[in-house]
């Protein structure tokens, strides 16, 4: 898979100058939101902002394979510990992902996704992408296998969970 340059690889992680806290949380590999959830209390979200059939954007395509014309089920989502949004997230699942197991990807409304693919999927390759004039927070970009498609997860770290882990000690 190709991606585009701005996204790096672990192989190239160390570009980002990427340091404490963000590095625990852009890096972690387990379930975010088990560790938003554990982090609020329990208070804990999911905010469906947008859903629906869409043209991926050109690095998507390319990380997923995809060509210009195909289209994908695009949810964005907030996700929010203690009244506060903490992440913002851009999931990307191509039509062949939303057959059989998959089905159920469609119909998550405030469940999170996350919930999901850490029962019964699989992370592989993850890339970061430091704050810059295009993207203002830490991201990443992992994609997932759920009933062995692909599917993509982007996630944007808002200063607000950084503030929240700070005073609570956590990662």
């Amino acid at each position: 898979m190709r991606i585009h340059s701005a996204w790096l690889t672990p192989a190239r992680y160390w570009q980002a100058r990427l340091h404490s806290p963000y590095k625990q949380w852009v890096l972690a590999r387990g379930s975010l939101t088990a560790h938003l959830v554990h982090l609020s209390g329990g208070a804990f979200k999911v905010q469906v902002l947008h859903q629906g059939w869409h043209k991926p954007k050109l690095d998507e395509q390319q990380a997923l394979n995809l060509t210009h014309t195909q289209y994908a089920w695009i949810r964005e989502v907030v996700l929010i510990g203690n009244g506060q949004t903490w992440v913002t997230a851009r999931s990307v699942i191509p039509l062949n992902a939303l057959r059989g197991k998959g089905k159920r990807l469609r119909h998550l409304g405030s469940r999170s996704l996350g919930s999901l693919l850490f029962n019964g999927g699989k992370r592989g390759q993850m890339w970061i992408h430091a704050p810059n004039q295009h993207q203002k927070y830490w991201t990443r970009r992992s994609c997932f296998y759920y009933g062995e498609q692909a599917l993509l997860v982007q996630e944007s770290f808002l200063p607000a969970l950084f503030e929240a882990a700070a005073k609570e000690n956590f990662l």
